[in-house]
Order: structure tokens, then C-alpha cells, then sequence
């Protein structure tokens, strides 16, 4: 077993430890690229969490004892590049330092930092694999950056640690190559821009997937607070999606009295179209989050009659659209109003067999056919109004079955919501779309794990 094999007669430098743990990591065969750090720590019995750390890399938690575990925390705000970098490098403490618990801070570092720094770069970038890959692009012994984006890809590494690597560790990179310059270059590159213009794809998905494969949930449904708290920014982030007028104060309120009244709030019988949508929302959270019924396509008509439940005409709530539409945002056309009980039909197969196969389906694969699903639905659009709401509601009942969060599209993101529901109806690359939820998924699973404190 990997975490009782004795590295310590590695630990003369970072380089040697890093291609022993590979060695010993991959049984002496070829590693895999990107190598997922994310899933060592699985293997190796580590929790690792996301967290909203200021200061802070990632840290390193020892265990109390020997029925204890060790417990990695990873910035949740960090580039996911870099969020790879600091598991590699919490990896090192583990194995190098796992008596001591370790604080990696953003700056200036130690020489104990500066090790798991080295180690992080060599377990991710091998020597001996970026020399093989170099190979493959230079030209009079040299890589461009424009091949350096390729090969910053294959290993899942940052643009700016690629270059450095091939620059100190191979010699790699033609002219200035001091720090200082090489910065200067890279953000003249704009290797961003760059990409976009070369047409090639972000492989942030890929590297998502490896985080959610690994992940361990934690979801506390026994502290109410962590509960309501996320209830307002569900609603209120869905509702600004959808351009609703109202702020959060308003939404804390509403929700907050009616969880104290019920359907005696006076919100119930406000007649102002906005707040009847708030108070028809927070009640289509509860039922998702509380119901056993068993799910199918047509619950949208009840989750849409949720919606509009304190509507002056709530009848019209959970009824389908009689005419066409066209949706500007998105800019597709709808399916035919005369075909949305045809399309519901199809689709309610799919969900059953989706439902059916869940325990047998990897989860990624069943996140991205619910993510397909939602899909599906906003092609169909089968109500007049709320059709976003009650799709991505319907994303989050598949997702509980599957014993995930709840999440929400933060309103300030939502330009790139659109833009990805717009590149698969334009495109049908639907990878930009399952990335948004990817990181929905990840920002609840911040939000709502509670039971380690890092």
C-alpha cells in the first residue's frame, strides 16, 4: 500500500521524492496525463476540501490519532491550475511532513514550502514526460508559446508554470528567460486571447471532473442556519437569472416570513408580479428539497404550478404554451407547441432509463446527462414563462437522487450561462454548458459542507 511505503531515504531533493512517488504511485508503469492529484489524495485516505480562504494555498491538517484522518483544505477561489498544484503540493506534506500540520500561504514561503513547491511542479510535470513532449514541438531547439498551450494542456498545469518549466528545467524557451522578463512576455502573449484565436478548446471541464470524481460530501442537513442562509441565495440568485426586480434584503424577508407563517404570510397575497414569483420560488425549493415523490418529466407542470401558484390567474400555473415563441436570449427557436407532448414523452424515457442505470453510471456522467436533460427542457419550452426556473429545479431533483447538493447560478455569472446554452444551440458542444454546472455543483458543495472546520 502507497501511504505505508518508506520515502524517506527520498528526501534528499524535491525532484527525487516526486518521480519515487510516481514510480511507486503507478507500480513502475507509464503515469497518465493530466496526472489527478485529486484522486491520490482519494487513495492515499485524504479528505480534501474547498474553502474561501483569504491568505491561504491550502493546508495541511495532521490527524489526532490513529482513528483519525488527515484533511487537505484548497482555495476555492484559485484558478483550478492552480488548485491542482496545491493538492500536489499538500501531497508532499503528507508524505514528507505529515507530523506537523502545514499553513501554505499566497507569497512568501519557507524552505519547507518551497520543497512541496518543487515536488508539486515535478509530480504534475515530470522531467523526463516534458522532455518527451518538448521534443515533439521544437524548433531549432527551442518551444514557441503558441506549442507551449498544447503542452500546459496535456499536463493540466498553468500557461505561466509550462513555460517556466521548460525554460529552468530544459532550456527550452529562446531569449530573456529571467522571471521577471518571462512574466513580461506572457502577458504580452496573452495566452488566453491566444487560444480563443487558435480555436482550441478550455480543458477546464476535464480537470473539473477529476475534483468532482474525487470529492468527499459532507452535506450537514442538521444546521437549519447553513440551510436558510443557502434557501436565500437559491432564491435570489434564480430569480435575478430571470430578471426578476428584487434585492436581497427582500428576499431574506420574504423568505424568513414565510417559514414563520406559512401560507398566512401576507407575501401570499401580494399582487406585485416579482414577490408573487419569490414566494412562488422559495415554495418550489421546499418541495424539491422535502419531497419522495418519484420524479418524471411531467412534475415541471407541478413545479411550474408551484411557481405561480399566487398568481391572480394560478390556474394557468402548470399549463403548456398554446402558441409558438422564440427565446432572444438564447436565440433558438422553440419546438412547435403542437409537439410538446410528443417531445415530453421522449424525453420522460430517457429520464426513466437515466434513473434506472444512476447506481451503474459514473458522476460525471449522470451530472452531465441531468445537465442535458435541463437542456432538453429549454428547447421544449413548454410554458409561456418560468421555463429556466423550473428547468434548472428539475436539474436539482435529479441531482438529490444522486445524493448532491442543490445549486444555483450565481446572477452576476450569468452572461456565461447564456453564452454556453447558446454555443450548444448554435454548435451542439455542450461542454461549456456542463462546465457552468461543474462549478455550480463545486460552489454549493463549498457552501453547504460544514462538518470540517479548516
Amino acid at each position: 500500500m502507497i501511504d505505508s511505503f518508506n520515502f524517506k531515504p527520498y528526501f534528499d531533493t524535491p525532484e527525487t521524492l516526486a518521480n519515487k512517488f510516481l514510480d511507486v504511485y503507478f507500480n513502475d508503469t507509464q503515469p497518465s496525463y493530466p496526472i489527478n492529484p485529486f484522486m491520490i489524495l482519494e487513495d492515499l485516505n485524504i479528505v480534501f476540501q474547498f474553502r474561501d480562504f483569504k491568505e491561504l494555498e491550502g493546508i495541511y491538517i495532521v490527524p489526532e490519532d490513529e482513528d483519525d484522518i488527515p484533511v487537505v483544505g484548497i482555495n476555492n477561489k484559485r484558478p483550478i491550475s492552480r488548485q491542482r498544484f496545491t493538492a500536489a503540493h499538500e501531497i508532499c506534506h503528507h508524505i514528507k511532513d505529515r507530523n506537523v500540520a502545514r499553513i501554505c500561504p499566497i507569497g512568501k514561503k519557507d524552505e519547507i514550502e518551497k520543497f512541496a513547491d518543487k515536488f508539486a511542479s515535478e509530480l504534475l510535470m515530470p522531467k523526463f514526460e516534458l522532455e518527451a513532449q518538448a521534443i515533439k514541438f521544437e524548433k531549432n531547439g527551442y518551444v514557441e508559446f503558441e506549442d507551449v498551450i498544447i503542452i500546459s494542456d496535456y499536463f493540466g498545469v498553468s500557461f505561466e508554470s509550462c513555460v517556466f518549466a521548460l525554460a529552468y528545467k530544459l532550456r527550452k524557451i529562446d531569449g530573456d528567460i529571467r522571471a521577471s522578463e518571462l512574466k513580461k512576455r506572457i502577458r504580452k502573449f496573452k495566452p488566453v486571447k491566444k487560444r480563443k484565436k487558435l480555436g482550441l478548446k478550455n480543458y477546464d471541464i476535464n480537470l473539473l471532473k477529476n475534483v468532482i470524481e474525487s470529492y468527499t460530501y459532507f452535506l450537514d442537513t442538521r444546521s437549519p442556519a447553513v440551510w436558510y442562509k443557502f434557501k436565500n441565495n437559491f432564491v435570489y440568485n434564480e430569480n435575478k437569472l430571470e430578471g426578476v426586480n428584487i434585492d436581497y434584503p427582500d428576499i431574506a424577508e420574504i423568505v424568513t416570513d414565510l417559514r414563520v407563517n406559512n401560507t398566512q404570510s401576507d407575501y401570499c397575497t401580494s399582487e406585485y408580479k416579482d414577490i408573487i414569483e419569490v414566494v412562488g420560488h422559495a415554495s418550489l425549493y421546499d418541495y424539491l428539497i422535502n419531497t419522495e415523490e418519484n420524479i418524471s418529466v411531467y412534475k415541471i407542470l407541478k413545479l411550474h404550478k408551484l411557481l405561480y401558484q399566487y398568481a391572480p390567474y394560478s390556474e394557468y400555473g402548470g399549463s403548456t404554451r398554446k402558441t409558438n415563441n422564440y427565446v432572444s436570449s438564447s436565440k433558438f427557436e422553440t419546438v412547435d407547441f403542437n409537439e410538446i407532448g410528443n417531445r415530453m414523452f421522449e424525453l420522460d424515457q430517457e429520464l426513466n432509463q437515466l434513473i434506472k442505470n444512476k447506481d451503474e453510471i459514473s458522476l460525471c456522467d449522470y451530472i452531465e446527462m441531468c445537465v442535458m436533460i435541463h437542456y432538453k427542457i429549454t428547447i421544449i419550452h413548454p410554458f409561456h414563462d418560468g421555463n429556466g426556473r423550473v428547468s434548472r429545479a428539475m436539474l436539482n431533483w435529479l441531482l438529490k437522487l444522486k445524493n448532491l447538493p442543490p445549486i444555483y447560478l450565481r446572477a452576476d455569472k450569468k452572461e456565461r450561462y447564456y453564452d454556453a446554452l447558446m454555443t450548444a444551440d448554435t454548435t451542439n458542444d455542450y461542454d461549456p454548458l456542463y462546465e457552468v454546472f461543474y462549478r455550480a455543483i463545486l460552489s454549493s458543495l463549498v457552501e453547504l459542507n460544514t462538518k470540517f472546520e479548516l
